[in-house]
């Protein structure tokens, strides 16, 4: 064989390599979201419908699934940028297993409380913290070049895996509850099947003498030095903690408070809602792909969070639930153009020996933000009710979004091509 058929055949297999390294990656990305789905609408339908907690129990109840991360992600993300991320994907998957069986077992057996639910909660958070770091810092090894687009890709099958988990969820009322959560269980075993068969991603990073504390403290200090990484941080903290936290709180004690949901309606009506939120964010993503390389990826993001909190003060009005679905619908385009262009900045400017740690305080500031925004809006919700309590996050975002615009870089903002 010549040299230059050589080099061609060498190529064509470098490139079906890299392919194949992507699908096993995406199709572990799936497993997780898939099953992520499935508990965004069994966990509140539990909390709220099977044991009728009140608004304050509902929002301890959904912080309690995202805690983990304030304790352990930056733990997770020094973890990860120390070893092997196919090994953390490996066994991540593999103990995920047991808590939806565990749940199962304890659901028909009639012994379902609230304190079940709350180290479900707990032990699942907790492999999330270790999950995440590890998985988006294998994303550039096995993506390779186009960032942007490996993040925008990732980006989609996360979402639209989360969509179908959702759709699997609305079946609970047929399926029944116990079907649901061994079905989840099967499918991170996938999710283990999958990640066993990449090939071995050891650490980027050589090995450290310093101490987890060390590393962390390390990692946190790179993101801090880089300006507009520090800023998209600080930005995913505020969408979690009056984003997401008003999500997961209003929209279910919207349903049984405001729209009666009967709780065989409940699982059907909070899938449809979740299925339009992420059904946006899918929608986002197709554009941003068809698109490619965007340079003001910071105006991007602003102008999708001011979209967001418009949202959220419309929720003060009574509206048919049709309204509140496309109002939700909207709300998932601009929470996917956010979250792509927010993950593509950090890839992007994250040096790859801390990109684990770096990626991880971003991740930190979502899920740091989102506990206690469940917490708080479960107070506020008890407190004012609902239609007046979606107006405090509104508020506080609008002056949230214009120090932003005039103390830090994310206005003037430009990306090279990637």
């Amino acid at each position: 064989m010549t040299g230059p058929e050589s080099a061609l055949r060498q190529d064509a297999e470098a490139v079906a390599a890299r392919q194949l390294r992507l699908r096993l990656y995406l199709g572990g990305q799936a497993s997780w979201f898939i099953s992520l789905g499935i508990q965004f609408v069994i966990f509140p339908f539990l909390v709220t419908q099977v044991l009728h907690e009140p608004a304050a129990r509902v929002g301890i109840a959904q912080m309690s699934l995202m805690i983990p991360s304030l304790l352990f992600m930056l733990l997770g993300g020094t973890v990860a940028d120390h070893g092997d991320a196919r090994r953390i994907l490996i066994r991540v998957h593999l103990f995920a297993t047991v808590p939806p069986l565990v749940l199962a077992a304890v659901f028909l057996t009639d012994n379902l409380t609230y304190t079940s639910l709350i180290v479900y909660a707990l032990v699942m958070g907790t492999l999330g913290a270790f999950a995440i770091p590890a998985r988006d810092s294998a994303l550039t090894r096995v993506a390779g070049t186009n960032i942007q687009q490996a993040v925008t890709m990732a980006m989609g099958v996360q979402m639209g895996s989360q969509l179908v988990g959702m759709l699997f969820a609305a079946l609970a009322s047929i399926t029944g509850t116990p079907a649901l959560l061994i079905f989840q269980a099967i499918v991170m075993l996938a999710g283990f099947w999958a990640s066993a068969r990449l090939e071995p991603l050891p650490p980027t990073n050589t090995a450290s003498a310093a101490n987890r504390f060390v590393q962390i403290a390390d990692g946190i200090r790179s993101a801090a030095a880089t300006p507009i990484v520090a800023t998209v941080i600080a930005l995913n903290f505020a969408v979690g903690l009056f984003y997401v936290g008003s999500f997961l709180v209003v929209l279910p004690l919207m349903l049984r408070d405001v729209y009666q949901s009967t709780p065989a309606e409940f699982t059907r009506d909070f899938a449809v809602i979740n299925i339009c939120f992420w059904g946006g964010t899918i929608i986002a993503n197709l554009a941003l792909f068809r698109v490619g390389h965007i340079r003001h990826r910071g105006r991007v993001m602003m102008a999708s969070l001011t979209s967001g909190l418009i949202i959220l003060a419309l929720f003060h009005f009574h509206m048919s639930f049709w309204l509140l679905c496309l109002l939700i619908l909207w709300w998932g385009i601009g929470a996917g153009t956010t979250m792509t262009m927010g993950r593509t900045i950090v890839q992007v400017a994250a040096s790859e020996s801390h990109r684990a740690r770096v990626l991880a305080a971003y991740q930190l500031g979502f899920s740091g933000g989102a506990p206690l925004g469940s917490l708080m809006m479960g107070i506020l919700v008890g407190w004012l009710g609902i239609f007046d309590a979606v107006l405090v996050p509104a508020t506080i975002m609008i002056g949230i979004l214009a120090l932003l615009y005039f103390v830090t870089p994310i206005w003037t903002y430009r990306a090279e091509s990637q």
